[in-house]
């Protein structure tokens, strides 16, 4: 089954009926945990605060030695805490697709994966910047590759890195055209966010990531498995 990257949104939508407290609380504790954080917009707004911040406070006594420090607590716990957030975030996002109660704790419910969380983001950050030293091109198509691998992990908790990045590319091939599509299309949100000082991100987070959960379920298979469709082999 082949959808548009409107049909994947108007089943997120359907999905986030009733539940945008949760999913708007789920995203915010997510950010907290470091899910974002590699995000360019995210970079962006995190440099851009502390530019603000060095020259509003750079006249305190040693001001930049804390900012520096505060930075480096906040990247090292955002290192070992967002992989196994990121985790938990999916499970809360398929969990609206699957008519689960989700919760926004659930995205606290995978710690025990942390450290596979880790193995995670190194082995993603490693083949990404990689690809992308080779050519700009080679960059992208990696990261689309592997951008099912935290789903496949979470589905999966048997599988390693490895085998989860080995069925990514699997299960991408001849997808990766529609995921890029399917984010392109929530530009406009993105720049309205940044318009409204991030006000509107509140609503394309959790809309955008539902979306992606949905196009998860789709070309793995596991939304025919799950709602009792022909199977298709993962």
């Amino acid at each position: 089954m082949k959808l548009t990257s409107s049909e994947y949104k108007e089943i997120a939508r359907d999905a986030l009926k009733g539940n945008w407290g949760r999913a708007v609380g789920a995203m915010l504790l997510a950010a907290c945990l470091g899910v974002f954080c590699s995000s360019l917009y995210f970079i962006s707004h995190f440099m851009f605060v502390m530019s603000v911040s060095i020259r509003i406070f750079e006249s305190l006594p040693h001001y930049f030695l804390f900012l520096v420090g505060i930075g480096i607590v906040l990247a090292v716990f955002f290192f070992f805490a967002g992989g196994a957030a990121w985790f938990g975030y999916i499970d809360f996002n398929l969990a609206l697709l699957d008519r689960r109660e989700a919760r926004p704790g659930m995205v606290v419910g995978r710690f025990s994966l942390i450290w596979k969380g880790v193995y995670m983001k190194i082995a993603l950050f490693a083949y990404e910047l990689f690809f992308t030293l080779l050519l700009i091109v080679p960059g992208i198509i990696a990261i689309y590759s592997y951008a099912m691998v935290p789903y496949i992990l979470e589905e999966k908790k048997d599988y390693t890195v490895g085998k989860a990045m080995r069925m990514s590319r699997k299960i991408m091939r001849g997808h990766k055209w529609e995921l890029f599509c399917l984010r392109l299309g929530f530009l406009g949100w993105y720049i309205l966010g940044a318009l409204t000082f991030g006000l509107a991100l509140l609503y394309v987070i959790p809309y955008m990531n539902t979306a992606e959960a949905v196009f998860y379920n789709e070309i793995s298979g596991r939304a025919d498995a799950f709602y009792g469709r022909e199977t298709a082999e993962m």
